[in-house]
């Protein structure tokens, strides 16, 4: 990907890019920031609540302890 930075003072609202001939008949992505401000960042997507669709409710009450009772499972017999 061949990406263009320049910065230019916009004059009557105007501003001009004579751009590389790689861009030329293609469609193109235009981003106009203020100088020296850089953009808002997202604050960090929580996966938390994600799987509860899969969630069976049945087995909810299980949950408790069940880590340990597989470890116990696997390993009691050594």
């Amino acid at each position: 990907m061949h990406a263009i930075r320049e910065t230019q003072t916009v004059e009557n609202g105007q501003i001009q890019l004579q751009l590389p001939k790689e861009f030329w008949g293609r469609p193109v992505e235009i981003i106009v920031l203020p100088a020296g401000e850089e953009p808002r960042k997202q604050a960090p997507k929580s996966l938390r609540g994600n799987l509860k669709r899969y969630a069976q409710a049945g087995l909810i009450g299980e949950e408790e302890g069940t880590w340990q009772n597989a470890v116990k499972e696997k390993y009691e017999s050594r």
